[in-house]
C-alpha cells in the first residue's frame, strides 16, 4: 500500500516506522524546519531510527494535500488538530473521499494537545531513569492497525482511548466485588501468592535482556 504520513512528533511516525517495516511504501511529509523529535537528546539517532525505511520529503506543506488526485496514494495517516486542519481550509471528510482512501487521524481525546506528556510511563524496570512514551507507541501502533483494517473514508481515533485498549482500562469488570474475575494475589516479601505457589519475577535488567529478547545493534526486535 502506498501510504502517506503527515504530522509531527512521534506517534504518526512510529506508525509510519511499523507499516515501512511491513512492506508497505511510506512516504513522509516532514515539517520544512527541524521536527520536535530532532531537537531532543539524541535526537538525530530518533529520528533516523523511526523513519527509516520511509521516503522522506520536506519540500511539501500540509495545504498541499489538498492538490493530490486520486491515484496519488492509498492511505493516509495524521497528528494533526482539528482546529489546524480548519485553519487551513482542508476537510479530509471530503478529502478521503473525493480521492478514495482511507485517512486517519490521531487526536487527543479533546481535540487538543497530546496528553504523553503525562502518559510517558517509565516502564523499563530497573531501568526506570529512562522515559517509554508508551502514549505514542500505543497509538501508533493502533493507527498503523486502523490504518490497515479501516473501510475508505475519514476515521478519527483517540490517543487515551488507543492506550486504554493495550492496558485494558475499558475492561468492563464485575460489579460485584463479592465475585472478582480470579482472587487476588497476596504479596509479601517473597513476591505474590498466587493459588497456592509462591511466585517471584527476576529482575529484566541488561543481563537478562541479552540473553531473552532478540536484539540487533543494541535495537529489541519485535
Amino acid at each position: 500500500m502506498r501510504i502517506l504520513e503527515l504530522g509531527g512528533y512521534l506517534a504518526p511516525a512510529y506508525a509510519g516506522m511499523i507499516l515501512a517495516e511491513q512492506g508497505h511504501a511510506v512516504t513522509k511529509w516532514a515539517n520544512p524546519g527541524p521536527d520536535p523529535l530532532e531537537q531532543l537528546h539524541r535526537g538525530d539517532e530518533l529520528w533516523a531510527w523511526v523513519n527509516h525505511g520511509k521516503t522522506v520529503r520536506r519540500d511539501r506543506t500540509l495545504e498541499d494535500v489538498s492538490t493530490l488526485t486520486s491515484g496519488d496514494t492509498d492511505i493516509i495517516i495524521d497528528n494533526v488538530r482539528a482546529a489546524t486542519w480548519a485553519r487551513l481550509g482542508v476537510a479530509p471528510e471530503v478529502l478521503a473521499s473525493r480521492l478514495s482512501v482511507t485517512w486517519v487521524s490521531l487526536r487527543a481525546d479533546d481535540d487538543g494537545r497530546s496528553f504523553d506528556v503525562i502518559a510517558q510511563l517509565r516502564a523499563w524496570g530497573d531501568r526506570g531513569v529512562l522515559p517509554f512514551y508508551l502514549g505514542d507507541t500505543a497509538a501508533g501502533l493502533w493507527l498503523a492497525f486502523k490504518a490497515l483494517a479501516a473501510p475508505t473514508g475519514h476515521h478519527v481515533i483517540r490517543q487515551g482511548a488507543c492506550l486504554a485498549k493495550l492496558v485494558e482500562g475499558e475492561l468492563v469488570a464485575p460489579m460485584d466485588p463479592s465475585e472478582p474475575w480470579d482472587e487476588p494475589g497476596t504479596y509479601g516479601p517473597d513476591g505474590v501468592l498466587y493459588r497456592g505457589e509462591w511466585v517471584r519475577e527476576q529482575p529484566r535488567n541488561d543481563e537478562w535482556r541479552r540473553e531473552n529478547l532478540r536484539h540487533v545493534a543494541g535495537r529489541y526486535q519485535i
